[in-house]
């Protein structure tokens, strides 16, 4: 099995560290990320500055906050 250049390069950083650690994150909850991940590999486009956030960003946040603030407990 041949190993593509990203992974070589991944575990040729993670071999010139001392300590490190991996942590999975579910695209479900880091909606944002994956957004961000289909917008850049849809256009085509190796590099992409972004200078604002894209609609589709600001919609995430906005229906994020609403469900962090719709989940708090305000003391009565």
């Amino acid at each position: 099995m041949k190993k593509n250049a990203l992974i070589k390069r991944i575990q040729q950083i993670l071999a010139s560290e001392d300590l490190w650690y991996l942590n999975y994150v579910p695209r479900e909850t880091n909606r944002i990320a994956d957004a961000l991940a289909k917008m850049v590999l849809s256009s085509g486009n190796p590099l992409r500055i972004i200078e604002s956030p894209p609609l589709r960003i600001k919609d995430i946040l906005q229906e994020e906050t609403f469900v962090d603030s719709s989940l708090m407990i305000w003391p009565m």
